[in-house]
């Protein structure tokens, strides 16, 4: 396995959805990129009701945050008391309650996917900072190597790398002393 395939679960699907144990196959990296959205796209097809964000509902949605849970639990107990209230459908405490139950599980589930979102983002720049760091030091040293006469080859990549980087150490504070 070379650095452009990685380990990653076979049919993705099967082991979501019949809780198989995942069998791991090396995979090219732009593989595993479109494994995960195909296991996050099947996941979101799991989610009953699930909706897109519209700018023509963003303000009643909105709106809807401000009635606290309780309140809502209360009005659903005072329709379910009062055949009055039944009998002018107002309100379906029984989709109530059903919101309700499902709110609980789709924050649990949202809290993990926010915490997964920033393991990624995390991840994504952990990794970066890896090669970043390591990157900046082959090219340091690369600097000191290019001011021999044997490596002088390495200059005309340092010019390259140095407009790439743009660095300009400190040379702002210097052309605002010249100014």
């Amino acid at each position: 396995m070379n650095e452009e395939t990685r380990l990653v679960p076979a049919q993705v699907t099967g082991a979501l959805t019949k809780g198989e144990p995942p069998t791991l196959v090396p995979v090219a990296l732009d593989e595993v990129s479109t494994k995960l959205v195909a296991a996050i796209d099947l996941i979101a097809s799991l989610i009953p009701d699930l909706r897109t964000p519209i700018p023509a509902t963003e303000k009643k949605v909105r709106g809807g945050r401000t009635v606290p849970r309780e309140a809502v639990l209360a009005i659903i107990a005072m329709v379910e008391s009062s055949g009055m209230l039944q009998s002018m459908n107002l309100f379906d405490p029984g989709h109530g309650r059903e919101v309700v139950e499902l709110d609980d599980g789709y924050r649990l589930l949202d809290e993990r996917l926010e915490r997964l979102r920033r393991q990624v983002r995390y991840t994504v720049e952990a990794r970066w900072a890896e090669v970043a760091s390591d990157a900046m030091a082959a090219y340091m040293m690369a600097k000191r190597l290019s001011r021999q006469p044997r490596f002088a080859d390495l200059a005309a990549h340092i010019a390259i790398i140095a407009r790439h980087l743009d660095r300009s150490n400190g040379s702002k504070a210097k052309s605002k002393k010249k100014t």
